[in-house]
């Protein structure tokens, strides 16, 4: 607590009364006293202000003097600065030392500076900054999610570990990822002569002989150009698929809000014995199969920043191991951690995770090979490596919310049911699309040329 005199500090009222005559340098407020009422007034750090009472008073006390410093300038008047983030009140006494009134007096962040740089940095944005209990609060809308941790991130240069991030985010903020797991067998690759799947990064094209497809080649944008024009890249990825050379392990579709986290499993999950402290085994579950996690931030104009950890593992019996009798097996994985840019519908694929394994196979000529000595010369062993390479097609897109049910349609929504006779009789799965009335040829409905109808005028 530390009390002022403003008599004793006369010398000082020349100097600082000159702060209360320049409004650049100073604020004046004009507060009601002599009403025990106190008065309220607040004061951003390292900035000042002039007070201006209703009652005079001859000696003021600060309870706080870290937070703030006043100085009388005359009996109606004195001078506050604010020192540090906190409260404190100033009590004012007249020449009798009796109490004229308290002032609470409370310092907080430069929310006008702070709200003056939002403005300059992030122009049309409709951020607004409030003072909040020892802190800064943000609100409004941001257009998409940078700008808001932008604005956070601006903010708390003003208070370190004191901002509450209110912004929501406009527009699409939903993001659907298509995702197409795939296994290529590589050694049947090479015996059909097919080029790879992946060429090189950033663009994936797939080379091929004319008999499976055309000679297909995709582009970035999940298109395949063929000499009758752009079709689907899964019209590729198919026909690869009836030739025994791929094989789609999965194909999720997983919708996350952006900056929120989606996950994805087909497998299971196997016993993993562990030992504690007191040498007893308690049992643990690990999953294996294929996984996929991703975070999704939809950035402006379109582009979606996009992390994805996408997964595949298999129990390996050859790898397992055997403690007090129980056989635990060992995993398999193939795993990537990737973070890239694109826009709304493109696409990107990530391959090069190889597998090889090893085969044995015998052959010989039937009772001949189990003669003892010569079977020898009519039986074969051939060691044959097998070869396979992980690809995963990732697809995003911007989505929203359907208002009707009905515009969600399934695979079977457009196939009509059908009849008795048509299931038990002639053995079909599917009816007769029955006309609509608006599809129904009418004289009403029927498209004349400009020459019927000149004709028909002439008649």
């Amino acid at each position: 607590m530390k009390t002022y005199n403003s008599n004793r500090l006369a010398a000082m009222v020349f100097g600082i009364f000159s702060l209360w005559t320049s409004p650049s340098l100073a604020q004046v407020h004009a507060i009601e006293t002599g009403n025990y009422n106190n008065s309220y007034i607040s004061v951003s750090v390292s900035k000042s202000t002039v007070l201006r009472t209703t009652t005079s008073f001859a000696t003021m006390v600060v309870s706080r003097p870290k937070i703030a410093d006043v100085s009388p300038m005359t009996d109606h008047t004195f001078y506050l600065q604010g020192k540090s983030i906190g409260a404190t009140n100033v009590l004012l006494y007249d020449k009798k030392r009796r109490l004229v009134d308290i002032v609470e007096v409370r310092v907080g962040h430069d929310i006008a500076s702070l709200q003056r740089d939002l403005e300059l940095v992030l122009p049309g944005e409709k951020i607004k900054a409030y003072a909040a209990a020892f802190g800064i609060y943000l609100s409004g809308t941001a257009s998409s999610a940078p700008v808001a941790a932008r604005a956070a991130e601006l903010a708390e240069r003003y208070a370190p570990k004191a901002v509450t991030n209110g912004i929501s985010i406009s527009g699409k903020q939903q993001v659907l990822l298509e995702v197409r797991f795939i296994e290529a067998s590589r050694t049947a690759i090479k015996e059909m002569g097919l080029g790879s799947l992946i060429q090189k990064v950033g663009k994936f094209s797939f080379s091929t002989s004319a008999s499976l497809v055309g000679g297909l080649a995709a582009n970035t944008n999940g298109s395949v150009n063929t000499s009758i024009g752009a079709t689907n890249v899964d019209l590729f990825l198919n026909a690869l698929e009836e030739k025994g050379i791929i094989r789609t392990l999965a194909q999720p579709n997983l919708i996350a809000l952006s900056g929120d986290t989606a996950s994805f499993l087909a497998g299971g999950e196997f016993p993993f014995p562990v030992a504690n402290r007191n040498d007893n085994i308690s049992i643990e579950f690990r999953q294996f199969g294929i996984g996929l996690a991703f975070t999704p931030t939809v950035l402006g104009n379109g582009v979606i920043n996009l992390k994805v950890i996408p997964e595949v593992s298999q129990l390996d019996q050859r790898n397992s191991i055997r403690i007090k009798g129980v056989e635990i097996p060992s995993l398999t994985v193939r795993r990537a951690n990737t973070t890239v840019e694109l826009r709304d519908g493109q696409s990107f694929a990530i391959a090069g995770m190889y597998q090889s394994a090893y085969t044995n196979m015998a052959r010989q000529t039937p009772w001949l090979g189990d003669v003892p000595v010569l079977g020898a010369l009519f039986r074969s062993t051939r060691f044959q490596k097998n070869e396979t390479e992980l690809v995963i097609l990732i697809t995003p897109h911007l989505v929203l919310p359907v208002d009707d049910i009905n515009e969600l349609k399934t695979p079977l929504s457009n196939t009509p049911e059908p009849g008795e006779d048509e299931l038990f009789l002639q053995g079909k799965i599917r009816g007769h699309h029955a006309p609509s009335p608006a599809t129904r040829s009418t004289p009403s409905a029927k498209r004349v040329s400009p020459r019927q109808l000149a004709q028909i005028e002439e008649k």
